[in-house]
């Protein structure tokens, strides 16, 4: 029987490939002028993955202490940069060209010397154009590349980039960035693949738009609530189910570096996963 996750990328790269393959296009020069993840230098020590999960924002003013390896998504950058936190790698992956007004910003304009986008090769033209600093990319993971027919494989061909896993959200793409780069302990803030149970309403999730057709009775079975290790109340939805197990997955096969989960509103806390408060991280490292 096929996974949800073997489902929902399957379904995904139907969706997106037209546009993914146009976006590719658009961007070849640019890419064929930039290096890739081979050439990043490795990180010797630990990583903070700063992802875009409500779990970020309780821990703004904290983020300064941490030392090592900052790397974050492009959805919390300008709100990292408002509390003087530089993140040393942005990683971006979505090709819908809205993903520009993340960076669209004086702020990440005055510190994009300091910062190296890591993008894949994917993504809008537009946000590739208005990404003054360097840039660095790759080609995500889309199917089985040792498949004579895989698109993964034309686009590397293509591109001649490496290709890398990405778990098909950026926060989980962090965190493959940071394995790839040797980092040890990877430390997980924002990946919560839900939402505070204190939510208003449903219409704010991100699968809203695809069920909000169905009755009251069916939409409730696309969500899920439990209370994770961290005490919190938390609801999920069946997407973020899928990105889940098949992360999950990965991280249990990739036993060379410790994964600390921090993320307070998370669904993400199984084994091998170590969890514990940011704060109490901060006072151990």
């Amino acid at each position: 029987m096929e996974s949800r996750a073997d489902t929902l990328a399957k379904n995904t790269l139907v969706t997106k490939l037209g546009l993914w393959a146009s976006n590719l296009r658009d961007n070849l020069s640019i890419i064929n002028s930039c290096k890739d993840i081979t050439e990043l230098p490795k990180i010797s020590g630990s990583a903070l993955c700063i992802a875009a999960g409500e779990s970020t924002g309780l821990h703004l003013d904290e983020i300064p202490k941490f030392r090592g390896s900052i790397l974050s998504c492009e959805r919390n950058l300008v709100q990292l940069l408002k509390k003087g936190i530089i993140p040393e790698y942005v990683v971006s992956i979505d090709g819908n060209e809205i993903m520009t007004q993340f960076i669209d910003h004086p702020l990440v304009d005055e510190y994009a010397d300091r910062m190296t986008g890591v993008f894949a090769t994917t993504v809008s033209p537009k946000f590739v154009d208005r990404w003054h600093g360097k840039k660095i990319f790759f080609n995500a993971w889309l199917d089985n590349i040792d498949d004579t027919k895989s698109v993964s494989l034309v686009f590397q061909e293509i591109t001649r980039k490496a290709t890398m896993h990405t778990g098909g959200n950026c926060g989980t793409t962090l965190w493959f960035l940071a394995y790839y780069l040797k980092a040890s302990p990877i430390v997980l803030l924002g990946l919560d693949f839900a939402y505070p149970a204190s939510i208003q309403d449903l219409s704010q999730t991100q699968i809203w738009a695809g069920i909000k057709h169905l009755t009251k009775e069916q939409i409730l079975e696309y969500y899920r609530r439990e209370t994770n290790p961290f005490g919190n109340e938390i609801i999920t939805d069946y997407v973020w189910e899928a990105f889940k197990d098949a992360w999950l997955s990965w991280v249990r096969e990739m036993k060379d570096s410790e994964t600390i989960q921090c993320s307070d509103y998370t669904i993400l806390h199984q084994p091998p996963l170590k969890v514990m408060s940011f704060r109490e991280y901060l006072s151990k490292s």
